[in-house]
């Protein structure tokens, strides 16, 4: 295929394996009309796309990178990370032994979220099986217990957890909390006169409280910077190594042009990435789209802006594909620590909690699970929506103009 409007010497296409006629050299004159050049133009940006395609689908390891790589993480990174609470290894001790009380250990030995061990013979075996790291939770329940719930006093039971586990302690804690207060208001009588106040809890977006529902979009953006931006910032750094980023610096292409040619097959990427990824999580973990798809694929593109642009500006840094996969796994680790992913960011000292809106993973995560979950419409996502534009549009020209520079 003549790529006559590509590049200005003939063994430049041999490389990329075209067959190129002659063309002028750049100190050749030439004068076009505005129409002809935007022509030409649009031409060789669209065969440095096709030669990029045909670059990364010759390439085993970026084809890795890009498919199977994400595909895996996700299946592996969905599974295992996880705070949900289950299988708690408790033991009892039933000081009281009366019916009320067998019944209450009866409930706590048939709860999925705990694993009862077995009944201690006395108050420190429930302190033995804590130290020998045997149960996370202790249940003590005191002389008495069976008589003053019939007498509507209150029971005295006592809950001991190994807090080494701060988060898996106090999840658990609750889930005991909740059964003795759901046994007790069993036994509650009403006072005269007066109705019994009843309570109704209700689980809006994420019924059973199953943490994959809060964790899987988030995941999907963590995936998505790491492909967009590692394949990016390798792709142009390759060029470096080899020697025809500056070949092609030479010839009639423009440093926008270049770019351009550059990222887009990357953006594209990135889509069907987005696609696969939305895929898995429908098969695999048996999620639902609960917002619109489109709107999701929107807010995607504008995120690609950012991602594709801190590939571009990491490329300026480095001069080889190992600088360019440590830079961007410096810039990684504050995008992901900052965005909400791991940790909610309402947990976060207040200064940082301020530090995070400079973080554009922060917009994207909120609104792949605004989208994906609760299917929250267009007017209410503007506030998310408005600034991760400015921040893409800003990260990609400020970068283009510094790969600019830098070629020049």
């Amino acid at each position: 295929m003549p790529l006559r409007h590509f590049v200005g010497s003939p063994w430049i296409a041999v490389i990329y394996g075209f067959d190129l006629p002659a063309y002028p050299t750049l100190g050749s004159k030439i004068h076009l009309s505005a129409p002809l050049a935007g022509y030409h133009r649009m031409q060789r940006i669209l065969y440095l796309i096709q030669k990029e395609f045909r670059q990364v689908f010759r390439d085993r390891a970026m084809l890795v990178i890009m498919f199977f790589a994400p595909v895996v993480q996700m299946l592996v990174i969905g599974s295992a990370i996880t705070t949900d609470v289950k299988n708690v290894t408790c033991i009892l001790y039933d000081a009281d032994n009366s019916t009320a009380s067998r019944e209450l250990c009866r409930r706590f030995a048939h709860n999925p979220y705990f694993n009862v061990i077995g009944y201690a013979e006395s108050p420190g075996g429930i302190r033995h099986a804590l130290d020998n790291w045997q149960a996370q939770l202790g249940i003590f329940i005191e002389t008495d217990f069976g008589r003053n719930l019939e007498r509507g006093l209150r029971p005295n039971v006592q809950i001991i957890a190994d807090g080494l586990d701060a988060n898996t302690a106090g999840i658990a804690l609750g889930y005991a909390q909740g059964i003795l207060t759901s046994y007790a208001q069993e036994f509650s009588q009403p006072q005269p006169g007066r109705l019994p106040v009843l309570s109704e809890t209700r689980m809006w977006y994420n019924l059973n409280l199953e943490s994959k529902h809060y964790m899987i979009p988030g995941l999907i953006g963590l995936l998505i910077t790491l492909v967009t931006m590692f394949l990016t910032s390798m792709g142009l750094v390759r060029e470096k190594e080899i020697g025809t980023l500056e070949q092609l610096m030479v010839t009639p292409i423009r440093s926008v042009e270049l770019i351009i040619g550059k990222v887009l097959p990357f953006l594209l990427i990135g889509l069907v990435e987005i696609n696969v990824m939305l895929a898995v999580a429908f098969i695999f973990f048996k999620l639902q789209l609960a917002g619109n798809y489109f709107l999701l694929l929107g807010v995607s593109l504008l995120y690609f802006m950012t991602s594709l642009g801190l590939g571009i500006f990491i490329s300026t840094l480095a001069d080889t594909q190992q600088q360019a996969m440590f830079i961007s796994w410096f810039f990684m680790i504050f995008l992901l620590l900052m965005s909400g992913f791991l940790t909610p960011i309402a947990n976060m000292p207040e200064n940082w909690q301020q530090a995070t809106y400079l973080n554009p993973m922060r917009y994207y995560i909120n609104l792949l699970r605004e989208i994906f979950l609760k299917a929250t419409p267009l007017k209410f996502l503007w506030n998310e929506i408005i600034p991760l534009a400015l921040f893409g549009l800003l990260i990609i020209t400020a970068s283009a103009l510094k790969f600019k520079k830098r070629v020049s």
